[in-house]
């Protein structure tokens, strides 16, 4: 064994002294020459071209793999999620790509065994399975495996354009679609909306296996609104929408996480009126109506009744249908038949001693472009001889009076008593 170990030692001494005096000699070519160095360094300079040649040889045949190597290579960091390891064993479309964008494909698969092994025993066996393909070129020594993977297409639709859009390495705002090919695997989406209510932001995981349409549904509220005025001007947040009742059918979209507050104003003969303000929420049908009565139009109504009474009193009194104010020539005559009392011998006195207008028990609307109102009236007035003024009979009625609205006034088109 102490003969062995000299030995070694020896021979590494002489390799050693050799390759110091090739290295001398090599320093020194100029002035030497090359003819000089050649002849005495001639074998160890073969020797070594050898030496490389072989250790060449040696790096290219381990370096080719082969078949079974890349199968089991591609299956085991598939199956461990090492992207840095599986970029040297695959391609996409018979390019090399970073190792970073096989994360997606490591995410897809999730570390399912049962699924990454199928795929390699379909390969083993056919060389294909789905979007794998096994590949290989003719290399130094050998043939060179790896697994090619085949992209697939994306197609992104939406139903609402200016949507701001993130997918894989990608940023783009979306208008009708956009279609790109990526590898395999599982991406995050990420988008938003702005709109002038604030802005809507989601986001969805998208397993891409297969060629896929993907639709960016925006998930915010839509309204239809109702009212009982359909020319009505909507205010949103305090901003004229510059819209009317009538434009807003499925209307939005508005975030969901805002509150968003509406309301109504319309332009009446007698001024400008306000609905109540709402909050949009999930609601998809809203509800939103205008009471059109406010003080300048109950005036207008106590005036125009007020008229109306007076004069017709004054018209029976006088015996002078043509005296009553503000009514049809129906109207005046069913005056008559409800209040003037028939006599044969001194004539009748008609006083009016109160009149209400029971404005909560009357009716407001507009229909076919008419404002109409169902008024609610009590009236109370005396009724004497005039030649005996101290004998007065009571009464008491209570009427409904017919008003529409027609050249910038009411006319009581309608009269009709009630019995109390």
């Amino acid at each position: 064994m102490g003969e062995l170990k000299k030995r070694i030692k020896a021979g590494y001494k002489n390799i050693n002294n050799s390759l110091s005096s090739l290295i001398t000699d090599i320093k020194n070519i100029k002035n030497i020459g090359f003819n000089l160095v050649w002849e005495r360094n001639k074998s160890k300079i073969l020797i070594m071209f050898i030496s490389i040649i072989a250790i060449f040889i040696f790096l290219i045949s381990n370096l080719s793999s082969s078949k079974e190597e890349v199968l089991s290579k591609f299956e085991s960091y598939l199956i461990n999620g090492n992207s840095s390891m599986l970029s040297h064993y695959v391609k996409v479309e018979n390019e090399k790509i970073p190792s970073n964008e096989l994360q997606p494909l490591i995410d897809v698969y999730d570390k399912d065994e049962i699924r990454i092994r199928k795929i390699v025993n379909e390969l083993r066996k056919s060389g294909k399975s789905g979007n794998f393909t096994l590949e290989s070129r003719k290399g130094f020594l050998k043939e060179k495996y790896y697994i090619d993977i085949n992209t697939v297409n994306v197609n992104f639709i939406t139903n609402i354009n200016g949507v701001d859009i993130e997918f894989s390495n990608k940023r783009f705002n979306l208008i009708d679609k956009a279609e790109f090919d990526v590898i395999p695997g599982s991406y995050t989406v990420l988008y938003s909306y702005k709109t002038e209510y604030g802005c809507i932001s989601d986001s969805k995981i998208l397993n891409l296996i297969e060629d896929e349409t993907v639709e960016i549904a925006i998930d915010g509220n839509y309204i239809t609104l109702y009212s009982n005025f359909d020319d009505a001007k909507v205010f949103i947040n305090d901003i004229d929408t510059e819209l009317e009742v009538n434009d807003i059918k499925n209307y939005g979209p508005f975030p969901k996480d805002k509150d968003i507050k509406i309301y109504l104003e319309r332009e009446f003969p007698w001024g400008t009126i306000r609905s109540e303000e709402l909050l949009i929420s999930n609601e998809q049908y809203i509800k939103l109506d205008i009471n059109m009565v406010n003080d300048e139009l109950n005036n207008i109504i106590d005036e125009i009744v007020n008229k109306f009474y007076l004069s017709s009193f004054e018209a029976l009194n006088s015996k002078d249908k043509s005296l009553i104010s503000g009514a049809t020539e129906e109207v005046r005559e069913m005056v008559y038949s409800y209040i003037n009392e028939k006599t044969f011998l001194l004539s009748n006195n008609y006083e009016i001693t109160d009149l209400n207008v029971e404005i909560e028990k009357s009716d407001f609307k507009y229909e076919d472009n008419i404002y109409k109102v169902s008024l609610v009236t009590k009236i109370d007035y005396s009724v004497y001889k005039k030649l005996l003024p101290f004998v007065k009979n009571s009464n008491e009625n209570s009427f409904i009076l017919n008003l529409e609205y027609e050249n910038e006034d009411f006319i009581i088109k309608g009269i009709q008593k009630i019995d109390i």
